[in-house]
């Protein structure tokens, strides 16, 4: 299945869910480290984008029902999964909607970006969907993104080449797997990411 297949535009679902009567305080449980509060089908389904469970239901042959109940047991465990240093939590879910065309450009910008980049790694795969992520070498990301990049990210940052290639090295597979729940990555959940406050996806 590829993302040109099915958009399931699941930064929307997540932005409705976040933002919801009944399940806002849902959404908050997801982000901290109690317990998750379960979410159900009919919630999914009240939230999801016009047309999103008609397609994810034909495409595995299950009914739209199914396919919210689904997706009502995996939301929980994927906010949760989003590692806090990389997603400040999604605590303005909301503002997705006002993204400015600067920040939409940087959103298919850094996809088409990372898309190359897991192309040239071969532990990419293992940062897509869910399972544990294999490990970067330093050498590995040298590579993959030449040293310009590297010096360009550690110019920007104000810091040395070394402390930014070690920090690339430990945080690529972990923000190339929160941003490809579904196994591809997915600009819509970029897009949600780029939508909070002060978000900084490689901090440590």
């Amino acid at each position: 299945m590829s993302e040109t297949t099915v958009a399931p535009v699941l930064g929307q679902l997540l932005t409705a869910l976040s933002a919801g009567p009944g399940t806002a305080a849902k959404f908050e449980s997801w982000t901290g480290r109690g317990a998750n509060e379960p979410l159900t089908g009919e919630e999914v389904a009240a939230a999801a984008p016009a047309g999103m469970l008609k397609q994810l239901a034909e495409l595995a042959q299950v009914s739209e029902a199914e396919a919210a109940a689904s997706l009502a047991e995996e939301i929980p465990a994927l906010v949760d999964a989003i590692p806090a240093e990389t997603i400040e939590v999604f605590r303005a879910a909301s503002k997705i909607a006002a993204l400015t065309p600067e920040e939409e450009a940087a959103a298919e910008q850094i996809v088409a970006e990372t898309r190359t980049l897991a192309a040239a790694l071969p532990q990419s795969g293992s940062w897509l969907g869910s399972g544990p992520n294999e490990p970067l070498t330093e050498e590995q990301v040298v590579q993959a993104l030449g040293e310009d990049k590297i010096a360009e990210a550690a110019a920007a940052r104000g810091r040395d080449r070394a402390e930014v290639l070690a920090e690339l090295t430990r945080t690529l597979p972990v923000f190339i797997d929160a941003i490809s729940p579904y196994g591809w990555v997915d600009v819509d959940v970029l897009r949600f990411v780029l939508a909070q406050d002060d978000v900084n996806v490689t901090s440590a």
